[in-house]
């Protein structure tokens, strides 16, 4: 049954006493300070979604709590981009009419159960006020309720009191997903139609189909459930997304929780309590119990844990000794939560937004950080992980640490500082813990991972597209060089590294050996020869070393280090997992761009620059900033055999690249 006569023109932030005469400008203007301090609080993209969903979850989980047979919560959720729509429904508790009308009033809420996911009462208000156009309808027992809310936001930010104070206009109730529902809840959103709305658009993330939006949403607001320490609570979810082109794509699941990053597709993971547990049941000094290990405890992608209050309390846990008294307190009050992740490389997570996901480029939906999160929910933006040493981890570890009723703002965004430094104690020990098991993790070399493909023959045509993109052909004195791709990994590099010298473009190095276990990758000394085309010349030998060796010559042990790209040392240095001071060459294909905040790289391969050449062949010196001794010396394979091929061309490209 409905009736609309009581809905039209009803004025939701209005009251049975309304000030006339002078008095009705002070509170009007009062009226819109209340809200404008509740939008204030609301400045990310995702707060839209967020309070709807939360809305949702809360009026499904309220449903279920009363044990209705045959009841099976669910959520609709539809994301119309070429409209910039978004309307969500769910078959929850719904609306009596008195709710109806006084729910986007601040401050008001009607959620009386404990352990629901928003009890504030102002994300009604920022829907109403927060956006130009709002379609709410709600259905309870025999009662339907249906009313649009127009220029909310201009209202909200007038500040001429030209734009009246909106009011209900009444409509028909047409919610076809509830029709044969006894209650449930529909909110329509349309986004962009004045300033200061967030998102103005639904395409800003390149998310265009329903399972992207799924996944995304999954990261960002409550749909991602948190239950850590709690029987999760699934809900049907139907995801309806019509993208650009009008094309329309459905997804459906049951497990709506968080996008923990161990489940990110082709991974290798492992959690730290099964090594852990591994590792006991091998007898013998650390190398050995290593050796003896599973395989499927080595060369990882990812290590993760979770940690509950009594663990963490406990005192033989790595995070005791971190505790005060007053964190034990807060511990138990809050039941405190801890998940962490550490990724073998903060690659994977541009990788995982590229590749998995699909977004437009350069979008980090998730990465490294420390996420708090509350009530079963994510809430607010990630934070660094205030390590003070090895920082170069902060962008490995994803930490969520999980308060039960956190109480954070009113935008769910700020918690209060205890909890917030807690936090962070928690989250720094989770990564230290975690560093005690890089020998565990796959190598970061530097090269992007491929995805590995399932069948031979897919693996077979991807390679020979590579090589069509990247042909590799060089000959010397003639002796034609056996890759035929440029390097994709770590492996290649070395492989043609070592062909080179076996050509004899190369001189002097004799390699003890190389190993993958110890810090650095190899260990070499030069031993120069007696002979023309040794020395730098600039005619004869502009490869050449410095004529400060009288040969022949034979230098001590040096220490080798491989990389793809160079820059990926300068992250191991960040992590303090090798030193510059004990490398003396580097040996890759590419250079990258953020070496520049540590170092200078002189070119050897510009005019007379090589004279002082220490390793044969080396194309570079990389001096520290703020300093100017040379720290290493830098063979970059890339840049030698451009160099090889057109001298002229080559220097001057290298005149651009490296100057000061």
């Amino acid at each position: 049954m409905e009736n609309r006569n009581d809905l039209e023109g009803f004025d939701p932030l209005g009251s049975n006493g309304e000030q006339q005469g002078s008095m009705s400008t002070v509170f009007e203007e009062a009226s819109r300070r209340i809200v404008q301090n509740i939008l204030n609080c609301y400045t990310g993209y995702f707060d839209l979604f967020s309070e709807m969903i939360q809305n949702s979850l809360d009026a499904v989980d309220i449903r279920r709590r009363a044990q209705e047979p045959g009841y099976r919560p669910t959520i609709w959720i539809e994301i119309d981009i070429p409209d910039r729509r978004v309307r969500i429904v769910d078959n929850g508790v719904g609306m009596s009419r008195d709710e109806f009308k006084f729910c986007l009033r601040p401050n008001v809420s009607f959620k009386r159960e404990a352990r629901l996911r928003g009890q504030k009462g102002v994300g009604a208000t920022f829907l109403a006020y927060g956006f130009s156009f709002l379609r709410l309808q709600s259905k309870k027992e025999r009662t339907t309720s249906a009313a649009i809310l127009r220029q909310g936001r201009q209202w909200a930010d007038d500040s001429s009191s030209t734009i009246p104070r909106p009011t209900l206009s009444a409509a028909d109730f047409g919610v076809s997903e509830l029709a044969s529902e006894t209650s449930g809840t529909c909110v329509e959103i349309v986004v962009g139609n004045a300033n200061g709305e967030r998102p103005k658009n639904l395409g800003w993330l390149g998310a265009q189909t329903a399972q992207q939006w799924f996944d995304v949403l999954r990261i960002k607001t409550p749909l991602g459930g948190v239950y850590l320490s709690t029987a999760t609570f699934h809900p049907t979810i139907n995801i309806q997304v019509r993208g650009p082109e009008g094309t329309v794509t459905s997804f459906t699941s049951d497990r709506p929780e968080y996008y923990y990053p161990h489940e990110i597709p082709n991974l290798k993971a492992q959690t730290l309590g099964d090594i852990q547990r591994a590792m006991k049941g091998i007898s013998g000094d650390a190398q050995t119990v290593f050796t003896k290990l599973d395989s499927k405890f080595k060369r990882l992608d990812s290590i993760w844990e979770v940690w509950g209050k009594d663990q963490i309390l406990a005192e033989d846990s790595p995070f005791f000794s971190a505790l005060t008294d007053e964190h034990k307190l807060l511990i138990e009050r809050h039941n405190a939560i801890v998940y962490a992740c550490f990724l073998r490389s903060a690659k994977l997570w541009g990788e995982f937004n590229d590749e998995v996901l699909k977004l437009r480029k350069g979008q980090r939906i998730i990465q490294g950080g420390l996420q708090i999160a509350s009530d079963f929910m994510p809430q607010g933006e990630l934070t660094i992980i205030p390590l003070t040493s090895t920082i170069g981890y902060q962008a490995n570890s994803h930490v969520i640490v999980h308060f039960t009723d956190g109480r954070p703002d009113m935008g769910r965004k700020t918690f209060q500082p205890e909890l917030t430094s807690l936090a962070e104690i928690l989250s720094v020990r989770a990564v230290n813990v975690m560093k005690r098991f890089l020998l565990h993790m796959k190598p970061d070399t530097g090269a992007s991972t491929l995805t590995p493909e399932k069948e031979l023959h897919e693996w077979k045509k991807s390679q020979e597209a590579i090589r069509e993109r990247n042909q590799l052909s060089f000959v010397h004195s003639g002796q034609q060089i056996a890759l035929i791709s440029k390097p994709q990994q770590e492996q290649d590099v070395i492989a043609l590294f070592h062909e080179l010298i076996g050509m004899g473009l190369l001189k002097g190095f004799r390699i003890y050996a190389t190993c993958q276990h110890e810090r650095y990758d190899s260990l070499f000394y030069m031993d120069y020869p007696k002979q023309p085309g040794v020395h730098f010349d600039m005619k004869n030998a502009r490869l050449g070393v410095t004529r400060q060796y009288a040969l022949p010559f034979q230098t001590e042990p040096k220490v080798l280090e491989y990389k793809y790209s160079f820059d990926s040392l300068i992250s191991d240095f960040d992590k303090e997992e090798k030193f510059a001071r004990q490398i003396d060459l580097v040996v890759c294909w590419n250079v990258g761009g953020s070496y520049k905040e540590k170092f200078y790289l002189q070119s050897l391969l510009v005019g007379d620059e090589g004279s002082s050449r220490r390793m044969f062949g080396s194309t570079h010196q990389a001096i520290p900033h703020g300093t100017q001794e040379v720290a290493f010396e830098v063979l970059m394979l890339d840049d030698l055999l451009r160099w090889l091929q057109s001298p002229e061309i080559e220097e001057a490209r290298q005149k651009s690249l490296y100057t000061e």
